[in-house]
């Protein structure tokens, strides 16, 4: 009866007394042990990231489309990542996303640091974020890389 007791008793106590709150009140999570917590006014400028193995064909014309440029249509899908902790990134991918057919560019928010492996392991198609987060995960090593398109754009009016 004990063992019963403990095995479902304690998991139950847990959750509903609170006890929960008072472990997890550190902030921290599963993969960086840190939350990261970005500046509330964002610069304007953003850093967008097209994987050039994926696209061969059409790097240019996505490269116009994520520069504000008016393209012919692109009959090609488009997978997103951003970054979880960066709103504004998230922001101007919706935005993008909009002016595209619909169903043609999948959105999907993931955790900085698996964005930052997955972009150095070639898995993704494209990457936008602000140019904060970019600097918070350390992306600028992996600009130079011969397969990543990198495109730089300024929301500021400069």
């Amino acid at each position: 009866m004990i063992p019963v007791l403990v095995f479902l008793g304690l998991p139950a106590l847990y959750y509903r007394s609170g006890l929960s709150a008072v472990f997890s009140a550190g902030g921290t999570d599963a993969v960086s042990s840190a939350t990261l917590v970005l500046p509330d006014a964002p610069s304007g400028e953003f850093v967008i990231l097209l994987n050039r193995l994926h696209h061969p064909d059409t790097v240019g014309e996505w490269t116009a489309f994520f520069s504000d440029e008016d393209v012919d249509v692109i009959f090609e899908d488009l997978s997103c990542l951003t970054a979880k902790s960066d709103t504004a990134g998230r922001e101007l991918a919706m935005r993008f996303k909009a002016r595209l057919a619909e169903n043609q560019m999948s959105l999907k928010s993931i955790d900085g640091l698996l964005l930052s492996s997955r972009v150095q392991w070639g898995k993704y198609d494209v990457v936008i974020l602000s140019k904060e987060a970019a600097d918070a995960y350390d992306m600028e090593k992996l600009y130079e890389h011969e397969d990543i398109c990198l495109i730089e754009i300024s929301e500021t009016g400069e």
